[in-house]
């Protein structure tokens, strides 16, 4: 079985953390997030760097086996 997940990586304009949230939190909403490193505040979508997504192969009870990029969005 498999099952996919959207997913954006972007980075703190502040001192570069790098994150990962769902696409649609980013894309969609445009939500703002506050790093954990540096405490700012910033537009998640505006400070996109890239978009993929993630195949993730389960077992017939549904537990995750392995996990790969099948796209880049």
């Amino acid at each position: 079985m498999k099952a996919w997940l959207d997913v954006a990586v972007l980075r703190c304009p502040n001192c570069g953390r790098l994150y990962v949230e769902t696409s649609w939190y980013v894309v969609e909403m445009e939500s703002d997030i506050e790093c954990g490193e540096c405490g700012n505040e910033f537009n998640s979508r505006k400070n996109m760097l890239s978009r993929a997504l993630l195949e993730f192969q389960l077992d017939e009870n549904g537990e995750i086996q392995n996990v790969h990029v099948s796209k880049r969005l």
